[in-house]
């Protein structure tokens, strides 16, 4: 996915021209002493060819017209602040910091019937990321729309639909299917609980299982000069009904950990690079939006709104920053409009006379 991801990148940033010349249009005099029976596209072949000899005078004066622009790596588009972890001491941390006094008492029921028999259990690593809060909003409280993104940029065969205000279908391409619903979210805190079975022609019965995702997030402002970020961490919480499944689940827990370790980098570094779109590539972002498949109608205007919130934005904080024009108006200072010297003092026996108006030559 990563690889995909990177093709986004590399179409939100400005392309540089690189000049390349050829060696077919190489002079006689640049062959550096070769027969002049070899041809120019032999010369050629013979120059890339023979590793022995000396840098000829052409290859030494071929550079690029523009230095090239390097894909910049993970830790150039996100930062990882803590590790993930699935220690006791982790998943007590974890488990007291759930807010299950704000849900529901029929959610809260649900939920605990996930806590009271864990099967598995993960923190995933604690990350921040350049991204616009707008942007991030919208795709947490929308997931159907991550879904469909990634469809249409061919990364997953992963399908969402909205069948309530917070449930939604899934499937995942692979036998597994199930439903997902939000049961608590504020901007900060979203708690979401997954139920799915998973179905193969290899296995005698589908395997059933029951989760409860839990994030947390961190909106750090900006200012002139750096962008707006968040940083969030979630934590999660399997239950499998069948024994031997669970069993099977810790014997592959160190490769299952990594992979939801990664998974989650992923979707951060999704986020950061769709801001990165919307801010630079608007025009990209709509074409896309009308692409959309799987999602209500009302999502595409809304994330069109979304991305001309954020290309604005971008568009100001680009700006360079002036100081005010407009001062606060000053009183005059009499002396210094007159040359730091006092009006001429009119006489005291100076009287003027009232002006009659159908006399004046005005």
């Amino acid at each position: 996915m990563v690889q995909r991801l990177t093709i986004l990148l590399i179409s939100v940033i400005s392309s540089i021209p690189v000049s390349i010349s050829s060696a077919q249009e190489l002079n006689s005099e640049d062959r550096d002493g070769q027969s002049p029976a070899l041809t120019k596209s032999a010369a050629s072949q013979y120059l890339l060819k023979d590793t022995d000899r000396q840098l000829t005078k052409f290859q030494q004066e071929q550079k690029p017209a523009h230095p090239s622009h390097n894909v910049p790596n993970e830790e150039d588009l996100i930062s990882l602040l803590s590790k993930g972890s699935s220690t006791r001491f982790a998943r007590r941390s974890a488990r007291s910091q759930l807010p299950l006094d704000k849900l529901t008492p029929a959610n809260r029921i649900n939920a605990e019937y996930v806590l009271k028999d864990i099967s598995m259990f993960r923190i995933l690593p604690k990350i921040q990321f350049d991204v616009n809060h707008s942007a991030y909003a919208f795709f947490i409280a929308h997931p159907d729309v991550v879904v469909s993104i990634w469809r249409d940029m061919k990364i997953s065969d992963f399908q969402m639909w909205q069948t309530g205000p917070t449930s939604y279908e899934i499937d995942a391409g692979d036998g597994t299917i199930g439903t997902l619903e939000v049961i608590h979210q504020t901007p900060t805190e979203t708690m979401v609980l997954c139920s799915g079975v998973y179905k193969s022609p290899l296995l005698a019965k589908p395997i059933a299982a029951k989760a409860l995702l839990y994030l947390e997030t961190e909106y750090q402002p900006g200012n002139g000069k750096t962008k707006t970020s968040v940083s969030h961490q979630a934590s999660m919480y399997v239950s499998f009904p069948s024994q031997t499944v669970e069993v099977a689940a810790k014997i592959l827990a160190p490769v299952s950990n990594v992979i939801l370790d990664r998974n989650f980098k992923e979707i951060s570094i999704f986020m950061h690079m769709m801001s990165l779109a919307m801010e630079r590539q608007p025009g990209w972002v709509e074409r896309m939006a009308n692409r959309l498949e799987g999602v209500l109608p009302v999502r595409r205007p809304q994330l069109l709104k979304v991305a001309a919130r954020v290309y604005i934005d971008g568009q100001q904080r680009r700006k360079p920053t002036k100081a005010n024009p407009l001062q606060s108006p000053q009183p005059i200072n009499v002396l210094s409009r007159s040359n730091a010297k006092a009006p001429r003092k009119l006489p005291d026996n100076l009287r003027v006379q009232p002006v009659n108006r159908a006399q004046s030559p005005m």
